[in-house]
């Protein structure tokens, strides 16, 4: 994506270079709102944020997260051990539907690896507000408890390396290393955006959350983890690029918790701007459903709940 520069001026028109396998179009906007998603961008194995030793040795038996274990994908699953590395939501519908698997193809064993000693972003609490998401952690839990699930926590992968057709997973735990052998291992620790295409963009990012500079203290996960983010539109969006906008699971950049009704909010506000109605783009209303799980600061005790 490029913007023509010819004459210099804040309302010369985007150009966005379209690519297919045989052509390349072009199409000229006045504005262009960049809502991507991160789902094509997951978030490394490795503890330490980069690629881990090992991993192009082994990347056929790595699974993008969510796979399709009970359909498309089933074949690659079954009667295989499966390690899901995550402690998220997207890890979570994971076992459930692997615990499924199993129960229907001989031979079929799942085993969870978390990096912390507890998955607190899924354990279930009476105080969500959206009970299918208290449920998941839920059904997790007891699945544990039957044997369905064997949970490995306090593990930090180091590197991965090739053996007996599958891989070993090798990482720290309780001061020693330890190794965990998988046939299939799915990468469920989350998404950061791809920011490749915006090169020729000029974008006000926060350095950590990877998000609109604005946005990132609304919306930081380490304060922000019980609906308590604020409401925002076109303004925290808008970066210096005129007319340029990032929104939806890509304007949190690496913050895991989004929700589709923030997405929905964000872009009415920015259209609303477009179409020169300030007051309806900064009224911006957005209410929340608290998870009913909070971010600890263990040292003080405070939380992003009191």
């Amino acid at each position: 994506m490029d913007r023509t520069r010819s004459t210099g001026r804040a309302t010369t028109p985007f150009v966005l270079r379209i690519h297919d396998e045989s052509d390349v179009s072009e199409v000229t906007a006045r504005a262009v709102i960049d809502a991507s998603g991160t789902y094509e961008t997951p978030n490394s194995l490795s503890s330490n944020g980069l690629v881990p030793l090992g991993f192009a040795d082994v990347a056929n038996k790595i699974s993008h997260a969510l796979p399709d274990v009970l359909g498309a994908e089933r074949a690659r699953f079954a009667g295989k051990h499966t390690v899901v590395v995550g402690a998220g939501h997207s890890a979570a519908n994971t076992l459930i539907n692997l615990a499924r698997l199993a129960r229907e193809e001989a031979g079929t064993t799942v085993t969870w690896v978390i990096r912390n000693s507890t998955a607190v972003r899924v354990s279930s609490s009476d105080d969500d507000e959206l009970p299918a998401r208290a449920s998941l952690g839920q059904r997790v839990e007891r699945l544990i408890g039957a044997g369905a699930i064997d949970r490995v926590d306090g593990f930090e992968i180091v590197r991965l390396a090739a053996s007996d057709g599958g891989v070993d997973i090798i990482g720290s735990r309780a001061g020693g290393i330890e190794t965990i052998h998988a046939d299939v291992v799915v990468n469920a620790t989350g998404f950061r955006p791809n920011l490749d295409m915006l090169r020729e963009i000029r974008l006000e990012l926060d350095e950590i959350v990877e998000v609109p500079r604005r946005l990132a203290p609304l919306i930081d996960p380490n304060l922000h983890n019980c609906g308590t983010v604020a409401p925002h539109g076109f303004a925290e969006l808008q970066q210096p690029e005129p007319n340029f906008f990032i929104a939806g699971m890509k304007s949190y950049g690496r913050a895991p918790t989004f929700l589709l009704a923030t997405g929905y909010e964000q872009v009415r506000s920015i259209a609303a701007w477009l179409d020169n109605d300030m007051a309806a783009a900064s009224k911006v209303e957005l209410v929340l459903p608290a998870t009913g799980v909070c971010s600890t600061d263990e040292a003080s005790g405070a939380s992003c709940c009191s």
